[in-house]
């Protein structure tokens, strides 16, 4: 069993890595099992095809999402509380960024990476709010905040930013992110006080 786990984690990798550079399109079952170091019939054997890899994928990364959850502990100080949240979401967005990227450069293609991303979003949000409404009921937030619209505001922020680093890295419009959670998260905080 150990060894099925250590190929359906290579395979993973490999086609992680792949979109990074050819996209989804781009990323054969081939490929995959080249960098793999398998027979492509392993991927068939495991994940039927490409999509099947990609759908185990993001159930990783749903996983992770629900880690980052346990991780996110407010404080009671509304400041330090969303640096902190700022900083998981922009590592976990960070560390899965080849989902991501490929939903920004191929969704409006395959269905199934838009659904991808809309899962990861949806999760990361729902967690989020869930967040949020802790912190409004031991007021660190205000009661006349709202959440849902915040919450969306909040992700929209951190999750720009995060894609800029991706793709611009030498823009004006990318913020270091120390810079941005020092100026943009602070400011973003006071308001919801």
């Amino acid at each position: 069993m150990a060894n099925n786990n250590t190929t359906e984690e290579r395979l993973l990798t490999a086609f992680s890595d792949l979109v990074l550079k050819y996209g989804y399109r781009g990323t054969t079952t081939k490929k995959i099992a080249d960098v793999a170091g398998v027979n492509e019939s392993t991927i068939f054997r495991h994940f039927k095809d490409k999509h099947g890899i990609l759908n185990e994928l993001v159930n990783k990364y749903l996983q992770d999402a629900d880690q980052a959850a346990n991780d996110f502990k407010p404080i009671g100080d509304i400041e330090l509380d969303l640096i902190q949240g700022a900083k998981i979401y922009e590592t976990f967005t960070t560390t899965h960024r080849s989902v991501f990227l490929i939903g920004l450069r191929e969704s409006y293609q395959f269905p199934e990476i838009a659904d991808a991303v809309r899962q990861l979003q949806q999760r990361f949000k729902k967690i989020l709010v869930d967040k949020f409404t802790e912190m409004a009921e031991s007021g660190e937030i205000s009661s006349t905040v709202d959440i849902k619209n915040e919450t969306d505001n909040f992700v929209l922020m951190i999750f720009g930013n995060v894609v800029l680093s991706f793709a611009y890295t030498d823009a004006e419009l990318y913020i270091p992110s120390n810079q941005f959670l020092e100026n943009n998260v602070r400011l973003f905080a006071s308001h919801l006080k």
